[in-house]
């Protein structure tokens, strides 16, 4: 800015330091994006030693429904986290999450948001028409709201931060990460307000907007937001952060003196890692790399990042409940980012996350009550970025030994019963191992299944089909198998009943027989004569063999190979038409060689095969101790893997 005088430069540099950002805009693709249902201002202020914010907000909101509104219910979301008795600390049994414990019942681990003051951009009082009900509130307006007109409500709230083990909150020292943390307006959807409240077992789903957001802390504090800083103000020991986000359904930050901070660049994109200390350059380098590849796959696979900024957060140890969590423009990483040859889950979870700021930050499912749509599909693309892009085919890897995501996935998938739809409620689910594994897992292998049978450019048409259409716009399960559709129906009915039905798949071969083959002999009986002949029967050089190959479920695809390999080596491949009625196949043939081993499925292509292990067979003795044996140790891996990674 222009200064009108050394004096006043003199004044100004004193009393504060203004700078402005590099970043220009928001958006590295010029929107708008999305339909802007609101714009939301937030002045924030950190207390760092009480871990509390206190906060005026002023929301303009427009009703982009059909209909006439008389209320909006808002998400208070840390009230989830105000008392022992709440849904959240009920579902969560006592507060377990993610493999994170609440500490104990002392003040500092409880948190909430208060609402002390809303009225009218006009002034007018609207308290008495606020109620609250755990973590969801009502406001009744004053006047019924017409299809695309707007009210300007004002709010004043405190924010608490709980001590961290569910995504939000503090570390007990100066690491503060706040998220969900405001007031926040549910989704009208469907003829209906979609407002659930704070389950153990769901996450958010919210509008799009934009965001006018002040935080103020102490100077020697780092802090990161959604969004681009706009400007830097210093004056004295407090320092302002002006952060501005454009067409994201969600604003977090976070706030820690013991930060370091590096960044890189790619397209267009600004990529700011915030990390503990210290940190190896080969780990931060491991970091960058993650990110980058995780763009340039989304770009050729699917669609353009259109924000202009990436910023990558590492909790501290002892903030583990804070990890591996995503918001718009801004994730979370794993705490322990020391980069390994044989684990790789540092640069897994960062893609993972990065991945959710499309599924999820763009495309922004309904994850209350389609958790699939965002985590099944993010599971799946995770998996291709590890192999295509980062040229990282193993997420673990000791010498010869290695199991890449797809393969993890499947185990977790084959060893849950199907009790649940993977289309469920977030809280409807039996469990929470049902929860996870329709919600991740299950998904992830049924599309992995997908592009092993109909092919990976078939399956990349329909993830850019699906961006391409629905990117900014609340798509639920139906609108991705619609999609599906329009490119193959048999893919589009298999989706439909992997998704919306209990149906299974498992194929093994039922027997698998070679003897030698005999030439006839008996009795030669012949009209007319009085004592028939006998010949004793006798073995020749040919071989007969009889296999038989069932299936037992319905999610069966069209068409799977069958690999039948001979003593001597010789090997050839059938095909199985599947047979809608008949869930069995026989095939008897005769040979001048023994039949060795049968295998369905040799290049696993149906991945959502609940028995692996019973796909293979010998004509003679027992080939399925190799396989049970990979498969309890794939088991084995993937229960320690689930363990120390935050999902």
């Amino acid at each position: 800015m222009r200064l009108k005088s050394w004096g006043h430069a003199i004044i100004v540099m004193v009393f504060a330091l203004v700078t402005n950002s590099s970043f220009a805009s928001a958006l590295r693709i010029a929107g708008p994006h999305a339909e802007r249902v609101h714009h939301t201002s937030i002045d924030a202020s950190l207390d760092t030693k009480k871990h509390r914010i206190n906060a005026s907000m002023t929301l303009r909101w427009r009703n982009t429904t059909n209909e006439t509104l008389e209320q909006i219910p808002f998400h208070l979301y840390l009230n989830a986290f105000s008392r022992t008795d709440t849904t959240f600390m009920t579902e969560s049994n006592g507060g377990r999450l993610r493999n994170d414990t609440r500490e104990g019942d002392a003040k500092a681990n409880f948190g909430y948001v208060q609402v002390s003051r809303i009225t009218l951009g006009n002034g007018q009082d609207l308290m008495p028409n606020w109620t609250v009900d755990e973590d969801i509130a009502s406001l009744k307006l004053p006047q019924p709201l017409a299809p695309n007109d707007e009210i300007v409500l004002k709010m004043s709230f405190t924010s608490q931060l709980p001590k961290v083990f569910a995504r939000s909150g503090h570390n007990g020292d100066t690491f503060n990460f706040v998220a969900q943390w405001f007031p926040k307006p549910g989704v009208y959807s469907d003829g209906r307000w979609v407002n659930h409240r704070y389950h153990a077992n769901t996450e958010f789903f919210a509008d799009f907007g934009n965001y006018d957001v002040n935080i103020t802390a102490p100077s020697d504090f780092i802090v990161g937001a959604t969004g681009y800083l706009a400007q830097k103000s210093v004056a004295g020991e407090l320092t302002t952060h002006h952060y501005k986000a454009e067409d994201v359904h969600d604003f977090v930050w976070v706030a820690d003196s013991k930060f370091a901070e590096v960044t890189d660049t790619w397209n267009g994109i600004t990529i700011r890692l915030l990390h503990q200390k210290p940190l190896s350059e080969k780990s931060i380098q491991n970091q960058f790399a993650a990110a980058k590849a995780s763009f340039s796959w989304f770009d050729e696979h699917v669609g353009a990042y259109p924000y202009a900024t990436m910023t990558l957060v590492q909790p501290p140890k002892n903030a583990g409940g804070a990890s591996g969590m995503e918001y718009p423009t801004l994730v979370t990483t794993i705490t322990n980012l020391d980069y390994s040859e044989y684990m790789h889950a540092p640069a897994m979870v960062t893609i993972h996350e990065i991945g959710h700021n499309y599924w999820q930050g763009i495309l922004a499912s309904n994850e209350f009550e389609e958790s699939w749509m965002d985590e099944g599909i993010n599971s799946y693309t995770e998996g291709r970025i590890m192999e295509e892009a980062l040229k990282q085919k193993n997420i673990v890897q000791f010498s010869h030994f290695g199991a890449d995501m797809p393969t993890m996935h499947h185990v977790q998938s084959a060893r849950v019963p199907t009790l649940d739809r993977v289309k469920t409620d977030g809280w409807k689910y039996i469990d929470r191992t049902s929860y996870r594994n329709n919600s991740y897992s299950k998904p992830a292998t049924i599309l992995n299944t997908v592009e092993r049978v109909w092919g990976k450019d078939m399956m990349d048409s329909l993830l850019k089909q699906y961006y391409k259409q629905w990117a900014f716009k609340h798509p639920d399960t139906q609108d991705f198998i619609d999609i599906a559709a329009t490119l193959d129906a048999k893919m589009a009915a298999y989706l439909d009943a992997a998704l919306n039905s209990l149906a299974t798949i498992d194929v093994k071969v039922a027997l698998a027989v070679s003897e030698k083959k005999e030439e006839a002999g008996g009795y030669a009986l012949q009209v007319g004569t009085k004592e028939p002949t006998f010949t004793e029967p006798k073995k020749t050089d040919a071989f007969q063999h009889t296999i038989t190959l069932v299936r037992e479920g319905e999610l069966y695809p069209p068409i799977l190979n069958v690999l039948i390999t001979y003593d001597d080596g010789e090997t050839e491949t059938r095909q199985w038409h599947m047979d809608g009625d008949i869930p069995w196949l026989t095939w008897r043939w005769e040979s001048d060689k023994a039949l060795k081993e049968v295998m369905i499925d040799p290049t696993f292509k149906l991945l959502v095969d609940k028995n692996l292990s019973n796909n293979i067979k010998r004509a003679k003795g027992n080939s399925n101790e190799s396989w049970r044996w990979a498969i309890s140790l794939f088991q084995t891996i993937q229960h320690s893997f689930s363990l120390i990674l935050p999902l």
